[in-house]
């Protein structure tokens, strides 16, 4: 059973989600709340594996809250839900440590698929949002130290991370076993001191290789 969390002021969102929720086998909604404020007192307690974040909340950024959570939920994975799709409130949700940038439009369509899809390590982006991340990713020019002590296998490794695979996918794609798969995925992370996949993502689209 997969455990969720809802952060959204619109009252028709949380509405909206949680009967997609009732209706969904191996979900559950386990906290809804309208505010950062009431999130933040209250998340902790619900043990949720899968919070769904809006960035438009009335009394902080969503991206704020994900940051102050993300210490008190180390095993959560976050979503978030926006009606934005510029190039920087995507980078800021990446850097914040979003695991899934969903677009409301999507909601109906994309929501199930998108919660399964982070709970088991992957990333979802809506398909604008995919496209514009990769703008960021080639165009974004900034010094790359950190990806040049990545061995060749890790950069692979890191780019498909970045494209949304799982760690499954990434093994079947390079035909590695999933512990080798990990075990690269951990030094990324030591090289590029991040603490999870979000952070290591990040790292590549501050430092997109040059050429």
């Amino acid at each position: 059973m997969i455990r969720i969390a809802l952060v959204d002021d619109e009252a028709i969102v949380r509405d909206t989600i949680a009967f997609l929720l009732e209706t969904t086998e191996n979900l559950t909604l386990v906290g809804s709340f309208a505010s950062a404020r009431e999130a933040q007192q209250s998340l902790p307690q619900c043990a949720p594996d899968v919070i769904l974040v809006d960035i438009g909340l009335p009394d902080a950024s969503g991206l704020t809250l994900i940051r102050a959570l993300r210490p008190q939920l180390p095993h959560a994975e976050f979503l978030v839900l926006t009606v934005f799709d510029d190039n920087q409130h995507i980078l800021e949700a990446i850097q914040a440590g979003a695991s899934g940038y969903l677009l409301k439009r999507d909601l109906p369509e994309h929501l199930i698929s998108a919660i399964r899809i982070v709970h088991q390590g992957g990333s979802w982006m809506s398909a604008g949002v995919a496209r514009r991340a990769l703008e960021l990713f080639r165009h974004q020019l900034a010094p790359a130290a950190a990806l040049q002590q990545l061995t060749p296998r890790e950069q692979e490794v890191l780019h498909l991370l970045a494209r949304g695979l799982s760690n499954a996918e990434i093994a079947e794609r390079l035909y590695l076993s999933i512990e080798t798969v990990r075990t690269h995925i951990r030094h990324i992370y030591r090289k590029l001191q991040a603490r999870n996949r979000a952070e290591a993502v990040s790292r590549l689209l501050q430092n997109p290789p040059r050429g």
